[in-house]
């Protein structure tokens, strides 16, 4: 059955803990050495996240990106296809809230 496909559910806490930490870690590698490094090795999707996380109009612009249309592909990343349906047809404020917390982990 199709809902039992893991890119339908959305994942549990602790991988949402560990993708959490593995974007918090790469936000902080490219504060320490900058972007060129890490844009050509990281996929797409881990580039937008990074810049999520610090904020950057700059970078999400180099991709051809606004903050909403990145907040929108990392809905169905974090949620599902059902959840990120539902964030999305609702202004995405889960995806906000999550993406929030991160930063202000990330600023301690």
């Amino acid at each position: 059955m199709i809902d039992s496909l893991p890119f339908v559910e959305p994942p549990d806490r602790e991988r949402l803990a560990r993708r959490a930490d593995d974007l918090r870690q790469r936000a902080t590698l490219v504060r320490r050495y900058g972007w060129d490094q890490y844009r050509h090795r990281w996929s797409s999707g881990e580039v937008l996240g990074a810049a999520l996380v610090m904020d950057d109009q700059a970078e999400l612009q180099r991709c051809g990106e606004t903050t909403d249309s990145a907040l929108s592909t990392w809905a169905f990343t974090l949620w599902g296809i059902t959840g990120g349906q539902s964030d999305t047809a609702a202004g995405l404020p889960s995806t906000r809230a999550w993406f929030a917390a991160i930063r202000c982990q990330a600023t301690r």
